[in-house]
């Protein structure tokens, strides 16, 4: 009779023991298979710069109509980051390549004798928001923005990069293209750096540049600024090292602790 109890016992502890681990397995699915990235923080960047030529006063003849419209010499978009916010700015990350259009603007002024129209915007579900460029190196192809756009969370910088092999993510816009309530979401491996410049086999193109790259705790470990021409799975750019130092140098130029603790 004990063994009979003690088989059924056992019977029954594993059908508890089952069941425990169905109900645990499906309540968990969608934290298992699904990213719970701060999509708010990544964002589009534009980049237009417009000639509207002065045409007051001068007889039109037929054809002066369309060569008095505005017209673009410069269209641009990137990828960025929100890292944090302070004073009511929140400061992003991006590629410096993208925030050479200030050398754009200047030279078309030139050119064109002021007649120029120049908006910087980032795109967010389709709203847009103006941001202006405060810092940029060239060397590293980083650069820092600022804008009235707000974030509920900070980005941290991990205290290290990862072990290759370990899983990396990404938000980026590829191609440009920013709609409303859509984020591509991207994943990876991490790969090694090598002279400054670190590896992850994530999705880049153009207009995927200036997306920092996130370890598996949310962590920045790296930003895309360069993909492989053919073969688009391998994003290049900076990693930790650089981009903490990029952004300490602006803290200590300008008096203002952006990084988040």
């Amino acid at each position: 009779m004990k063994k009979l109890i003690s088989k059924y016992s056992i019977l029954l502890t594993c059908i508890l023991l089952t069941t425990v681990s169905v109900i645990v397995a499906i309540s968990s699915k969608s934290f298992l298979f699904k990213y719970n990235l701060p999509v708010r923080n990544f964002v589009t960047l534009s980049a237009v710069i417009s000639h509207s030529p002065e045409c007051e006063g001068i007889v039109d003849t037929g054809v002066l109509s369309s060569q008095c419209r505005p017209y673009e010499i410069h269209n641009s978009r990137a990828s960025a980051a929100a890292i944090n916010t302070v004073e009511g700015k929140t400061y992003m990350l991006t590629a410096a390549h993208f925030c050479e259009v200030e050398s754009i603007f200047g030279i078309a002024q030139i050119v064109f004798d002021n007649q120029i129209e120049y908006n910087l915007e980032i795109i967010k579900d389709g709203e847009r928001y103006p941001f202006e460029i405060v810092s940029y190196d060239t060397s590293n192809d980083l650069c820092l923005i600022t804008s009235d756009y707000d974030i509920s969370e900070n980005l941290l910088i991990a205290g290290e990069m990862p072990d290759v092999g370990e899983s990396v993510r990404s938000i980026s816009s590829p191609l440009g293209i920013a709609e409303r309530n859509v984020n591509f979401h991207f994943s990876g491996v991490f790969s090694g750096c090598n002279e400054g410049m670190c590896y992850f086999t994530v999705p880049a193109i153009s207009g995927s540049s200036g997306s920092v790259i996130l370890n598996q705790d949310d962590e920045i470990v790296g930003m895309t600024q360069r993909a492989l021409i053919g073969f688009p799975d391998v994003a290049i750019g900076a990693g930790r090292d650089e981009i903490l130092k990029f952004l300490l140098r602006y803290e200590k130029e300008s008096g203002i602790k952006i990084i988040p603790n």
